[in-house]
């Protein structure tokens, strides 16, 4: 199984696009919270496009939104891919360990990349050759997609 953990803020939501929303003079969010990148999402797509990985919502996100929410605003803003699940929420521990239980819970072999604005540091030992950081400015870009989709295919 090919998974995708995913965070939002600074990876499909980035502050270049609030500046351009905002210098527009358009909403930079919707029922759901921010509006995601165009390009991003359609960076999103070409992963899932060429490698079939599903998504594990990583975000901060869940702390807001429940499993059904986020089904939900994914199939409102017609985002790509499939969302299996989201990471289980300890508030007192690292993004790493909620991927770790996520992959330790998991019944079938993962091939999978963590795509995050969060450096190393939030992160186990085990997971730093699948962790891929954006720069919250710009988000998902072409560099992480190629990366990503480079790491999810190999065998």
């Amino acid at each position: 199984m090919k998974i995708i953990f995913l965070d939002f803020d600074g990876v499909m939501d980035t502050s270049y696009y609030d500046f351009v929303l905002a210098r527009e003079g358009k909403p930079s969010s919707d029922a759901y919270g921010p509006i995601f990148d165009p390009k991003c999402v359609d960076y999103l797509r070409q992963i899932i496009d060429q490698t079939g990985a599903s998504i594990v919502v990583s975000s901060t996100w869940k702390w807001l939104m429940n499993y059904k929410d986020i089904l939900e605003m994914w199939l409102v803003r017609d985002l790509p891919g499939n969302v299996i699940g989201v990471t289980p929420t300890y508030r007192d521990k690292d993004r790493g360990y909620e991927i770790d239980i996520w992959l330790d819970e998991c019944e079938e072999e993962c091939q999978y990349v963590i795509i995050d604005d969060l450096d190393g540091g939030n992160f186990t030992d085990r997971q730093i050759p699948h962790l891929l950081v954006v720069n919250p400015y710009n988000g998902l870009d072409v560099f992480i997609a190629e990366h990503a989709i480079k790491l999810l295919n190999q065998q």
